[in-house]
């Protein structure tokens, strides 16, 4: 039996149109290659990793993405089928075009209630724009310049996929007006490949790392902004043993409460910019303060309660009290424990901090700041220039 050209070509397409109807697409920041994108996930070992390979795949979109530091933008997507929600990411990298060996850093996370906060599907609507939509800014530590953006979602319910839509967007400076203009934030002097402060992307399910089904996950780094929805970490690695317990130290979102996280997990360098588990991760689980600025999706997730209104700012956060002291004053309030010391003796800090945004520099060649009531690591000063040592709330910079 014979077939007829045309016939063939309406089979096809009828057939490419059953899968499209039954995933989701990033609507804005607009993606790459729209007139090519499709909306379903990313192959079997990275075979069209990053940003769904195809012809076309860096085609410009018809409406640039220019996003002014410290600016709200809005992550939204298109279509049904979100899959029970899940996790996602925003990251950046430096190549326009992006390989398989290009970096990407997190900016922010969103842990369950991704892209919906549902049981299972949204009513069947392939254009359909019911999904939640998201904010996150771009952080000042980032440098005005053109980067790829990429959303990535690790669906909860279903095929355990990894989703990856990339577009291109220009990072100009911040709009709003200060007097005295503050200091060049230090950390935008430093390659964003280079930029340790910043977790990687974290890949699953087109690798060795398997996300279980019917729970949110947790990354193994979050990054500095983090919406944390409910869920529990799991990853198991193909072979059955466990992957990475996932964690970080900032929390928020819809469950409108602190919860428990654990540290920050070590990061196989087996590939630039991506985060692959390779070897199982244990860790206990830690108290961490949660009242750091997050992101809130559009619409409240409807398994969780509102969040409540937040509290007054203070510039000390809410942190485990420490062991008893053998002073008997009670004048002074208990301080957060750290395992640093207090800097003095030009060393690293680490574990908790009490003031919220302070800095700390360390002999003048490398800082840290205090962020969601940890200390971050180290990050070396930018070349020809330093810093004034000790913690302080301004990080004061000089040339070497």
């Amino acid at each position: 039996m014979h077939f007829s050209t045309s016939f063939i070509a309406a089979t096809a397409a009828v057939l490419a149109a059953v899968p499209a109807s039954a995933h989701m697409d990033m609507r804005t920041p607009y993606p790459y290659g729209p007139d090519t994108l499709t909306n379903g996930p990313l192959m079997n070992d990275l075979a069209d990793f990053p940003c769904k390979q195809r012809p076309g795949v860096y085609d410009p979109p018809a409406q640039e993405n220019i996003f002014a530091i410290g600016e709200e933008q809005t992550l939204s997507f298109r279509g049904s089928a979100v899959h029970g929600g899940g996790s996602c990411q925003v990251s950046l990298t430096t190549d326009m075009k992006p390989t398989k060996d290009s970096v990407w850093k997190v900016i922010h996370s969103i842990e369950g209630g991704c892209p919906a906060n549902v049981d299972g599907n949204l009513p069947a609507d392939p254009n359909g724009d019911g999904a939640s939509k998201f904010k996150f800014k771009v952080p000042s530590s980032i440098a005005p310049g053109e980067y790829t953006l990429a959303w990535t979602w690790i669906n909860r319910i279903g095929n355990r996929e990894f989703y990856m839509n990339c577009a291109p967007i220009t990072v100009t400076a911040s709009k709003k007006r200060y007097a005295p203009t503050p200091a060049q934030e230090p950390r935008s002097l430093i390659p964003l490949a280079k930029r340790d402060d910043l977790p990687d992307m974290f890949v699953a399910n087109i690798n060795d790392c398997i996300t279980a089904e019917g729970v949110d996950i947790r990354f193994p780094d979050p990054g500095p902004s983090n919406l944390m929805a409910l869920g529990e970490p799991v990853c198991i690695k193909k072979d059955g043993s466990n992957g990475p317990i996932a964690g970080g130290s900032s929390s928020g979102g819809s469950n409108g409460g602190d919860k428990p996280s654990a540290p920050k997990a070590d990061k196989p360098s087996n590939s630039p910019g991506v985060f692959l588990p390779s070897s199982p991760t244990s860790a206990p689980a830690a108290d961490a303060p949660s009242d750091a600025p997050v992101s809130v999706p559009s619409s409240a997730p409807t398994s969780a309660p509102a969040a409540p209104n937040p509290p007054a700012q203070s510039t000390t956060p809410v942190a485990p009290s420490p062991p008893a002291q053998s002073s008997t004053s009670p004048s002074n309030p208990p301080q957060a424990p750290s395992t640093g010391g207090d800097g003095s003796d030009g060393s690293e800090l680490s574990g908790a901090c009490s003031e919220e945004g302070s800095w700390h520099c360390i002999n003048g060649s490398s800082f840290q700041r205090c962020a969601s009531g940890q200390w971050s690591s180290a990050v070396s000063m930018a070349q020809g220039t330093k810093c004034t040592a000790g913690v302080a709330k301004e990080l004061k910079i000089a040339m070497a």
